[in-house]
């Protein structure tokens, strides 16, 4: 694999794929709220705040044990990827194409099974999924860059408003706050047209296409982006 890196050209930046990751956050959180009973496969704090939400309003705990199958699947994902973080192959794209190999699955799956609202196929497309982003998460700890966030929007608006001019900061990396917002926003958006056009499949197969085009440029830094 170390080979191949060097040799084969990057369809795509580093920061781009960055880019396309945010991209695909909000395509396959926004078929899965929709289509797979409002759970997230990759904002656990979606899942943690709906979880509380149904038990303290008297629900039994396992009653919506989706939302812990979810949360579940994503720690496990993020144990993977922390071990190949802090193994020999984590500065490789070893772990995003393990990534790829369970989103892949998930696509598969919805595509020939039709997941509903409920029952195990939707769990086992749920878990896939979130494994895959729990993977992705503990892997971006380290091929990450500042300021360019793939899901944590929240954090990402608060630094582009009080930063901003009006609050009197300098604008410090503001195109990549607000092009990582947008990216988000925008992706959420046509996942959740296709779900309700199309299926859930329709866009967790673009996520994978779009997962497809990133992941060749995944552990490419590039050396003009300041960090």
């Amino acid at each position: 694999m170390l080979r191949w890196e060097r040799e084969r050209r990057p369809l795509v930046s580093h920061v781009t794929g960055l880019y396309l990751i945010a991209g695909i956050c909000g395509l396959v959180d926004a078929a899965c709220f929709l289509s797979l009973g409002e759970v997230f496969a990759e904002m656990m704090t979606g899942n943690l705040l709906l979880f509380s939400f149904y038990v303290g309003t008297g629900h039994p705990i396992f009653q919506n044990a989706v939302y812990l199958i979810a949360l579940g699947a994503f720690a496990l994902g993020a144990i993977a990827g922390g071990r190949i973080v802090r193994s020999a192959h984590g500065h490789t794209r070893l772990g995003f194409a393990v990534e790829w190999v369970f989103l892949a699955a998930a696509t598969i799956m919805s595509m020939v099974l039709v997941p509903g609202s409920s029952g195990t196929v939707r769990d086992v497309v749920i878990s896939l999924l979130a494994f895959a982003m729990g993977m992705q998460n503990a892997l971006l700890r380290r091929h990450g860059v500042p300021d360019l966030a793939t899901n944590v929007m929240t954090l990402t608006m608060t630094a582009l408003v009080a930063e901003s001019s009006l609050s009197g900061g300098k604008n410090e990396r503001w195109q990549r706050r607000f092009s990582s917002i947008a990216i988000f926003m925008l992706c959420a958006m046509l996942g959740a047209a296709l779900t309700k056009t199309v299926g859930p499949w329709a866009p967790f197969l673009l996520a994978l296409l779009l997962f497809t085009v990133a992941l060749s440029g995944l552990t490419r830094q590039d050396p003009a982006a300041p960090q």
